[in-house]
């Protein structure tokens, strides 16, 4: 048996959604159509389109649009909507990676008194902080909290670390800050 064709108007299309309704030449009942039902089709139907369908009758008992087309629209593949919107987010993803990265290393290399994004991250946790003192040479430590603490800040050229564990620092040979 040869399946029947049914023609009609698109009266309603919400895009966003996928969907629409159909107006049928004969007939008043307006006929669903989800996009899924216009595969092959070149463009995205618009309301004012004739709609060439196949009726069907779905389980809860409603009308719907199956294999349906556009009546004077060539057969394609249909431009898929989320592909469009995924290509317009990889450039912002990169876009926004470049800006982290150049905010991670302009503090790297902006003497501060709080340790650097990069320690925290190859390193999570290790804030005790070892300094060479200016005056006599000698290389100490401080803890957060200690009263030279927040003002201690570290050169890592000038052979000052961090360190993670108290015990690592008396291990590699420096001692306590007095204060």
């Amino acid at each position: 048996m040869t399946p029947v064709f049914h023609k009609g108007k698109l009266t309603t299309w919400k895009d966003d959604q996928g969907f629409g309704f159909i107006k049928p030449a004969h007939g008043n009942k307006e006929i669903f159509i989800h996009i899924s039902a216009l595969k092959g089709t070149a463009r995205r139907p618009k309301v004012g389109d004739t709609i060439i369908y196949r009726l069907t009758t779905e389980a809860n008992g409603k009308f719907s649009a199956t294999n349906a087309s556009i009546e004077g629209v060539s057969s394609q593949t249909l431009p898929k909507k989320q592909n469009v919107k995924k290509r317009r987010l990889v450039p912002k993803f990169i876009g926004i990676g470049v800006m982290v990265m150049i905010a991670i290393l302009a503090q790297e290399f902006n003497p501060s008194r709080s340790p650097s994004l990069i320690k925290f991250v190859t390193k999570p946790g290790c804030n005790i902080k070892g300094n060479i003192s200016i005056n006599t040479g000698a290389k100490v430590y401080h803890v957060p909290g200690a009263e030279d603490y927040e003002s201690t800040v570290i050169d890592p050229a000038g052979g000052e670390k961090w360190f993670c564990t108290e015990s690592e620092a008396i291990a590699n040979g420096w001692r306590k800050a007095p204060r």
